[in-house]
């Protein structure tokens, strides 16, 4: 769908590199949490919530839950309105 972006569920390819996989957890944890306070409507940031609707969101927590095998347990969790 390139009327409104480039890929059907935005996240960065870079979570699958091998470089991202190499970073010690003092340096990854903050990235998923922050992932996951953007994902799960934590985060009440107007520029997140007008570009990531709810499906959206629990799209990519679905994907990242079956292709990230080190995801925190956090991830578990339900994906909010």
């Amino acid at each position: 769908d390139l009327t409104r972006r480039l890929m059907k569920y935005p996240c960065s390819y870079l979570i699958y590199s091998p470089e991202f996989d190499a970073l010690p957890p003092l340096a990854k944890d903050p990235i998923y949490k922050r992932l996951w306070a953007i994902l799960s409507s934590q985060e009440q940031d107007p520029r997140y919530r007008s570009v990531l609707s709810l499906a959206d969101r629990q799209a990519i927590v679905e994907i990242l839950r079956d292709t990230k095998k080190d995801l925190p347990a956090y991830f578990a969790g339900a994906v909010r309105q």
